[in-house]
């Protein structure tokens, strides 16, 4: 438990670390607002639990029995009577509860954090022109292409400094605002939003035409049009899984069959992270690490690559992503022949059987 914690706290931190970067990247180019970073950072991270977790415990489990064949302690406990069964119960039961957690996480949790980072977003993208401008940057915002650029601005977005606009008039000619401050304020009577600028230019036209003009201006209003909450493209994975269950989509039926994978994947590494990590104690705690880290690597691309045929058509829905899990549960049993022996196995296998009668 000690050593999953410590792995997944690093996961946390790899992935939090590194999609904070791309959110910042992303809100200091002017592409989303810079208030909801924490937000999207946030549910980005919970929808990547379902993963994390089963990666977590396969790596706890390998670490963890690695260390105790490095120090002998595994053939300490084989001499006080605690053979492999004992420990493949310890750590099934272990697995089982972190697969409960991952499918609360994968059927419920993650559709539910992707739903809200797509309302995050749309309610972000609802507001002034002005509400996703970014300072030192030229901004090209709302559906008629006005330029902003503002040298200074305040934290609440309400006092400007050195302000460039350019837009388009009725008519269609170039009309440029320059001015050395400005600041927002609301009509009291109809709720509209202003821009006021301060001591600057107007200029309309382009230089050289007959029809430019140039006025200077000591105060000029700007009316800051409101734009509108266009709905996001909802994708698969922010369907409830409510709605899977009864969709005869091939592309449906791959999600689902996604979200099963997470907790049977749980399960199925932890065991095999028992088997990988048998080694000598001259091999070290860390001797089948880069070997599980391969495994992992395939069994993980391998269901992203039977999730793209089963919604391109090319593999029915029926057959899915089982052949992956059942690939995976074959170079189980591989591997506990292997360790443990056929003999062995049938003995265990066959002695449940008679306890349960």
């Amino acid at each position: 438990m000690q050593t999953l914690l410590a792995v997944l706290g690093v996961l946390l931190l790899i992935f939090m670390g590194r999609n904070f970067a791309l959110y910042l990247a992303d809100a200091s180019a002017g592409n989303i607002s810079g208030a909801i970073v924490l937000d999207l950072l946030l549910l980005r991270t919970v929808t990547s639990l379902n993963v994390m977790v089963p990666f977590a415990l396969y790596t706890a489990v390998l670490v963890a029995f690695g260390r105790l064949y490095k120090d002998s302690e595994m053939t300490a406990f084989a001499a006080c009577g605690v053979g492999p069964g004992r420990v493949m119960s310890t750590v099934v039961v272990l697995a089982l509860a972190a697969s409960a957690l991952v499918a609360l996480l994968s059927f419920w949790t993650s559709p539910w954090a992707h739903e809200q980072a797509l309302r995050v977003q749309e309610q972000a993208r609802a507001g002034t022109a002005f509400a996703s401008v970014v300072e030192g940057q030229f901004n090209q915002v709302g559906r008629s292409g006005q330029v902003f650029y503002v040298q200074g601005l305040s934290e609440d977005r309400s006092s400007l400094r050195d302000v460039f606009i350019q837009r388009e008039d009725r008519n269609g000619r170039l009309d440029v605002f320059s001015a050395r401050s400005g600041y927002q304020t609301v009509d009291p009577d109809t709720g509209e939003r202003y821009l006021v600028l301060v001591d600057g230019y107007r200029y309309q036209g382009l230089p050289g035409d007959g029809d430019f003009t140039m006025h200077r201006y000591r105060k000029n209003a700007l009316r800051l049009q409101q734009q509108e909450a266009a709905p996001l493209r909802r994708k698969r994975w922010a369907i409830p899984s409510e709605r899977l269950w009864d969709s005869p989509r091939p592309v449906d039926q791959a999600e689902l069959q996604w979200r099963i994978a997470m907790p049977l994947a749980t399960v199925m590494l932890a065991v095999l992270a028992v088997l990988l990590s048998r080694s000598s104690p001259r091999q070290g705690r860390f001797a089948k690490l880069f070997l599980a880290i391969v495994v992992f690597v395939v069994y993980y691309n391998s269901l992203g690559v039977a999730i793209s045929w089963v919604q391109r058509g090319v593999v029915s829905p029926a057959l899915g992503l089982w052949w992956v899990h059942a690939g995976l549960l074959a170079l189980i049993a591989i591997l506990a022949v292997r360790h443990w022996g056929g003999r062995w196995l049938w003995y265990r296998l066959s002695h449940r059987q008679v306890g349960g009668r």
